[in-house]
């Protein structure tokens, strides 16, 4: 059994992988990692495999707190059948290239893959195995409090989306989601341009629930593509 955590700007989630199967999801927000010593007491995984994409402080309180010594996850140049084409792997976020790990086992042709969360970052995958980098913008609720903190009349409550927002709370709500879904949908035409097949869309994290139902009716939801890309690298381990 092998432990994989996933610490995000948000929440640390973790699970058990016996090789095949992912065991229940748990998931702390930062503030609360101090339960995790209770959680991980009787654990004894053959290995610890984990990403981080949080402040330095999170990361120390993992080391802390793990059953065992904490193998940290980096971007690679290639792995898995995947090349990555980042300019600089090392400045990558190590949660956007395990996603795109964890996607490529779902699925075999071209994708885009969404993860929506703190922020929401957009990687293009090709059928070849070629993974092209993509896009990073605020997510919605970052998007939302940029706009109270820095406007003098916008800080309020968001509304609902609407095809006519004719409120403020409403164009807010409906800003943010058409912002953020015009990102996906502009990169599909970008990879579908490139590549000249259509690509399968794969949702994830917290926040992609928010965002699905103002996409395209084939996007498809997955949860914890990081943790299924560490899945992946235990398994290769």
């Amino acid at each position: 059994m092998k432990l994989l955590i996933d610490a995000g700007n948000s929440r640390v989630k973790w699970a058990l992988w016996d090789g095949s199967v992912l065991s229940p999801v748990h998931a702390l927000p930062h503030a609360e990692l101090d339960r995790l010593a209770g959680q991980w007491a009787a654990l004894a995984p053959k290995a610890i495999l984990a990403a981080n994409v949080a402040h330095p402080q999170v990361k120390q309180a993992i080391e802390a707190l793990a059953p065992g010594a904490v193998q940290w996850q980096r971007a690679q140049v290639a792995a898995q059948g995947v090349r990555n084409h980042y300019r600089n792997v090392n400045e990558q976020g190590a949660d956007r290239w395990l996603a795109v790990l964890g996607a490529r086992q779902l699925h075999g042709g071209d994708l885009v893959i969404a993860s929506a969360g703190t922020a929401l970052t957009i990687e293009l995958l090709t059928a070849e195995g070629d993974y092209l980098g993509g896009d990073i913008l605020p997510g919605y609720r970052l998007m939302l409090q940029a706009l109270a903190q820095n406007t003098a009349q916008l800080d309020r409550r968001a509304g609902e989306v609407c095809a006519f927002p004719q409120g403020t709370e409403d164009a807010l709500a409906t800003g943010a989601i058409d912002a953020l879904c015009g990102a996906i949908e502009r990169m599909q035409r970008r990879l579908a341009a490139h590549t000249g097949r259509s690509p399968q869309l794969l949702l994830t994290g917290g926040d992609a629930a928010l965002l699905q139902p103002h996409l395209p009716h084939d996007a498809r939801m997955v949860d914890n593509l990081v943790l299924y890309g560490l899945a992946n690298v235990a398994n290769g381990s």
